[in-house]
């Protein structure tokens, strides 16, 4: 009886802590941040997933892991990397 009251507090748990709750944050990022800057978060979870394993849990850095991250923080770097533009006094390039 008891192994299914915890299962049931699980379910809650994943319900409302981790899904309600995500959505809840996901939306005020999006209203304060915008939509492409808060997306740029959602990339970043693996990375941070990564790191804290390895800090926190002290698990092994993975080849994989390792080569994962380096891609992806790169990925990232350049979907937001804008290169400066010489651009004139009535904003049409030269």
């Amino acid at each position: 009886m008891c192994r299914k009251r915890a299962k049931q507090l699980d379910i809650l748990y994943l319900g409302l802590g981790a899904s309600a709750l995500c959505f809840v944050t996901w939306n005020f990022a999006v209203k304060e941040l915008g939509a492409v800057k808060t997306s740029v978060y959602i990339y970043m979870v693996p990375v941070i997933t990564v790191i804290t394993s390895v800090l926190i849990l002290h698990e092994k850095l993975t080849l994989l892991a390792g080569i994962g991250t380096v891609l992806t923080l790169i990925g990232l770097f350049l979907s937001e990397y804008k290169p400066e533009r010489n651009r004139t006094k009535n904003g049409f390039t030269k």
